[in-house]
């Protein structure tokens, strides 16, 4: 029962958060407001008590791995390949360089060579997930973007082992480098294979399924839409259980199932299109959760913690780990020979702001507890990386709108579109009076028609639903002239909104969202019993 409370306390929090933004406060991202809940919920103790203790296992296993593996998903295979020597080396090279200055920044300190390089390979991953808040309404270069979001897939695997190799260094006083390059391979080249060859075989069995005499049968689709959204979960599982990157996987996983979406996507429409929506909701979900159990453990990780002098010197390391990582990352955009004349001096500023550090940093951090490190080593390294994530959200949250040019603000969209919203139906009113309709069909479709335009209150609702509670079923010839009427108002919005969007290409993606829940309206109506 805790556990069913705990996971309806996160998800109803991640709801709010999304009301709360979407209502009062639409400028600032919705995952800095998760993170403001999420504090509150731990400052609360009658709150914080619902909120199980934080696993990096867990952590990993049902929030990361599925966020990466859907990421993944959009993203194209033909990029990767193309891009493959910058990608290596932003997620290789430039990740190690980063290890060793900022390793050797913080051993300034006085702090032993093996605890730096923890602290240093802790601070490495980054968050495409923290990205998107931090230019909320602001227009990120493609180039960059692309950059950002490819190492934020694949740069994870090369922390935890540069990690690994550190730990051991620390406790056992030795460095192993020719061990740990050897596991690298291992992982990272075992964890590419097996996600392939297990996203391979769930790839096949669902297009033979598709391809099968029962294809379009109604209860083929559950096992089909099921399996995919447990893939990330199986194949990370089982690479973490053989000891390959589970992280990798699950992203090699998601590029081979995105070739396979770009090529099937009408051979079952209804569950493709089923199973599209349903995992952005679990995107959306687990984006919330991210940033609301970051604010959980940003204030159960400085609840009991004492202002003294080792809490000064964490600060100052997670300053200097943020320096290191930010000088590197803007040096190498400008040096490396893979990206050097690909990106301008301001792009190879915009990409070194942009490498937030948030979930799997915090996860790393965590495995620590449960490895040989002493309580006071693990503290200073907890408090060092918080405030490194703290700053890596709130410098460029802030420098970016000195940089980056702003997007089409969302309220502003939202207001032409609730215009073109308005239009649209008044033109389906219009030709629908020009036809004879029966009084009672035409009420219903008026009233239908004003609800996409959000122009029904309670009262209206209630006296339709008291209407409708009165009336008899409709015989068969009945539902179909309905269904016929409402199929054509559909085809009157979308002629209004086809000729439109010529106008105001400005505004092209706001028309292609109305034009869709056109679409599905549509569908709706091809069958009430359907």
């Amino acid at each position: 029962m805790k556990v069913m409370i705990f996971i309806g306390l996160i998800v109803f929090a991640v709801a709010l958060a999304t009301i709360i933004q979407q209502r009062f406060l639409q400028k600032i991202s919705v995952n800095y407001i998760a993170l403001v809940i999420g504090i509150a919920i731990a400052l609360v103790p009658q709150t914080n008590i619902l909120i199980e203790n934080f696993n990096s296992e867990v952590f990993l296993g049902l929030i990361v791995a599925p966020l990466l593996f859907f990421e993944g998903q959009r993203t194209r295979l033909y990029s990767i390949l193309r891009s493959w020597r910058a990608i290596v080396g932003l997620t290789v090279v430039m990740i190690i360089i980063a290890t060793i200055v900022a390793g050797l920044g913080v051993h300034a300190f006085r702090l032993s060579l093996p605890l730096s390089f923890i602290l240093a390979a802790v601070s490495t991953p980054t968050d495409a997930t923290a990205t998107e808040s931090v230019i909320h309404g602001l227009k990120l270069p493609k180039k960059i973007s692309f950059y950002l979001k490819d190492e934020s897939l694949f740069n994870d695997a090369s922390g935890i082992i540069l990690l690994n190799m550190a730990v051991e260094w620390y406790i056992h006083k030795q460095l192993h480098v020719v061990e740990a390059i050897v596991d690298f391979l291992y992982s990272a080249g075992g964890g590419i294979l097996l996600g392939i060859l297990i996203a391979a075989i769930l790839v096949f069995l669902r297009q033979a399924s598709f391809r099968s005499k029962y294809h379009l049968a109604s209860d083929v689709r559950m096992p089909i839409e099921v399996l995919f959204l447990l893939t990330p979960f199986i194949i990370y599982f089982i690479a973490e259980e053989i000891h390959v990157s589970g992280i990798i996987a699950v992203v090699a996983a998601g590029l081979l199932h995105n070739v396979e979406s770009e090529r099937s996507r009408l051979t079952n429409a209804s569950i493709f299109y089923s199973s599209h929506q349903f995992s952005q909701l679990i995107i959306d979900i687990l984006n919330g959760v991210v940033f609301l159990l970051l604010g959980i453990i940003i204030v159960r990780s400085m609840r009991e913690d004492v202002f003294n002098q080792q809490t000064i010197e964490a600060i100052l390391i997670g300053i200097i780990l943020y320096v290191a990582n930010l000088a590197v990352r803007l040096l190498y955009c400008r040096f490396s020979p893979s990206i050097k004349g690909k990106v301008s001096s301001k792009g190879a500023l915009i990409f070194s702001l942009g490498g937030i550090h948030g979930a799997v940093t915090f996860a790393l951090a965590y495995t620590l507890s449960e490895m040989s490190v002493n309580i006071a080593d693990f503290h200073l390294i907890l408090v060092s990386e918080i405030v490194l994530i703290l700053l890596s959200l709130i410098v460029p949250t802030i420098a970016f709108r000195f940089i980056l040019e702003k997007d089409k603000p969302d309220l502003d969209q939202r207001k032409e579109v609730n215009r073109v919203r308005k239009a649209m139906v008044h033109y389906a009113l219009k030709q629908m009076n020009q036809i004879y309709l029966p009084k009672k069909i035409r009420k219903q479709l008026e009233f239908d028609l004003r609800t996409q335009m959000n122009q029904t209150s309670i009262k209206d609702f209630i006296k339709e639903v008291k209407y409708t509670v009165k009336q008899k079923e409709l015989t068969d010839d009945q539902k179909e002239f309905r269904a016929e009427v409402y199929r054509y108002a559909f085809r009157q919005e979308r002629n209004y909104l086809g000729k439109i969007v010529q106008q105001e290409q400005e505004y092209r993606h706001g028309f292609l969202v109305l034009y869709r829940e056109i679409l599905i309206a549509e569908v709706i109506f091809l069958g009430d019993e359907e």
